[in-house]
């Protein structure tokens, strides 16, 4: 289990088998600093590490989901972690990471998703968001490029025309023309949304989690693989799936009731 960790900028809780992860900085709409990027990074392994999580779900408290980094520390101030925006992890590398989560990950956006706010919801499985959402890619304005592999995931979902617009231009976009381009799955009014995302997360939860997780594998690999090889991979996977379910036939008709409960506790 990953270490424990007082948060600051976030809060982080469990609730049958969903880690809710939200940003809060309302006074400054969840504005993204460093310090933030690290208490990311460790919620989201954190959840992903514990077996007691199925599904990873991302929101932000008040208004906004998240506004963009915050402009205190554009100019080179460091955080408490002694670094400056856009050394941290979270902003580098830490997309890889997520991408290669066995846990279906899903980001409930409400309100304004601005820059960073925006990029860091590439990387989810599922994004759905208010009503009253917004969307905007705010870095050439500001004299930036995206980062968090921005350029390769926001066209793999919207395409190379539209992420170049979205980019270049600086575009705003409403929630519903995020639903027409792609970016997101679903919009609901602003009172239906964590409703609406923990339906969708029970529903999850409700499937095998090893076919859940072999399947998230599987989307990951076949997004960069032929035809052919994207088939050979669920081949293999199923092949595995296959020998879990021997596997566990063979426990349930050879162990005692009391372990055979401690193994439906924990799948």
């Amino acid at each position: 289990m990953w270490a424990s960790m007082i948060y600051e900028t976030l809060t982080y809780r469990v609730e049958k088998s969903i880690a809710r992860i939200e940003l809060n900085r309302p006074a400054r709409r969840n504005a993204y600093t460093q310090d933030m990027g690290e208490e990311l990074v460790h919620a989201l392994r954190s959840a992903i590490q514990d077996d007691a999580v199925r599904v990873v779900l991302l929101t932000g408290a008040g208004r906004s989901f998240c506004a963009g980094a915050d402009r205190d520390y554009l100019t080179g101030k460091s955080g408490k972690n002694g670094l400056r925006l856009g050394e941290e992890a979270f902003i580098n590398i830490f997309s890889i990471e997520l991408s290669r989560s066995a846990k279906p990950l899903i980001a409930a956006i409400n309100g304004a998703a601005i820059g960073v706010g925006a990029t860091m919801l590439l990387p989810f499985d599922i994004r759905i968001a208010a009503s009253d959402a917004s969307f905007g890619f705010s870095f050439t304005r500001l004299g930036m490029v995206p980062g968090m592999g921005a350029t390769h995931t926001l066209q793999r979902l919207v395409g190379y025309a539209k992420t170049a617009e979205l980019l270049f231009c600086d575009s705003l976009i409403s929630a519903q023309e995020a639903l027409e381009i792609g970016l997101i799955s679903k919009v609901v009014p602003p009172d239906q949304l964590l409703s609406a995302a923990y339906e969708i997360a029970l529903r999850i939860v409700a499937s095998p989690q090893a076919a859940i997780a072999a399947t998230r594998r599987s989307l990951a690999f076949a997004v960069q693989a032929s035809l052919g090889a994207a088939i050979a991979n669920e081949l293999s996977e199923a092949r595995a799936l296959q020998e879990s379910r021997e596997v566990r036939a063979q426990f349930y008709t050879s162990s005692p009731d009391s372990l055979k409960k401690a193994w439906r506790d924990i799948h």
